[in-house]
């Protein structure tokens, strides 16, 4: 799974159902403009917020990451939570990731979507204290709109925390729901897959 020898490691966790050029130009940007050496997109394979049967299996998304990002070697799949109690929370996948690489330093990806509602995540403040969060942009409309349903709530991190890094990095909004539906329906999807990640899709009938 792992790469010896990496000291600062950026973990971009997702269902990745399928993996698109947005989740490839975040963890680019990540691998290039930050301090962290390489990112690994972390399959999840069960995600608590997401209903199982939306997911296709763990196998296909793990190797539809691995096409997409063979030619970059600075990006990388894992399937660290392949084997972990389900469903993923990523606290303890953190916890499993510091015990088994104590020589590596972590930093967490994540939107700011996913920033606002952090404060909802399990032992977030576990993962805030022991981990650079390195957050790149979304819609201004989404992350407004999360951000004022928890605008009353207790224990948000603040934005100015020393472990919260705002990230610039460039936005292509794609969603994964909307390619799985243009797939079954035979709309024309170039340009938003990875070539590699496409014909994979198109040989084993993923999605139809």
């Amino acid at each position: 799974m792992t790469r010896e020898g990496k000291g600062k490691i950026g973990l971009y966790f997702g269902t990745f159902n399928p993996v698109h050029l947005g989740h490839l130009v975040i963890a680019n940007h990540m691998a290039h403009y930050t301090d962290v050496e390489e990112v690994w997109l972390v399959v999840t394979p069960y995600n608590p917020q997401k209903k199982p049967r939306e997911l296709l299996g763990q196998a296909h998304r793990l190797q539809m990451v691995n096409l997409a990002v063979s030619e970059n070697e600075k990006l990388k799949g894992s399937d660290v939570e392949f084997n972990l109690p389900q469903p993923n929370f990523t606290a303890a996948t953190m916890r499993h990731l510091r015990s088994k690489y104590p020589e590596v330093e972590f930093s967490i990806i994540i939107g700011e979507d996913n920033f606002v509602r952090l404060h909802t995540w399990q032992d977030y403040w576990e993962l805030v204290e022991n981990h650079h969060i390195l957050v790149y942009p979304r819609r201004t409309s989404d992350a407004q709109s999360v951000a004022s349903t928890v605008a009353s709530a207790k224990g948000i991190v603040p934005r100015t925390h020393a472990n919260i890094h705002w990230c610039d990095a460039p936005m292509i909004s794609i969603s994964s729901t909307y390619l799985r539906d243009a797939i079954k329906n035979t709309k024309d999807i170039r340009y938003l897959l990875h070539d590699k990640v496409m014909n994979y899709i198109s040989n084993n009938h993923l999605y139809e």
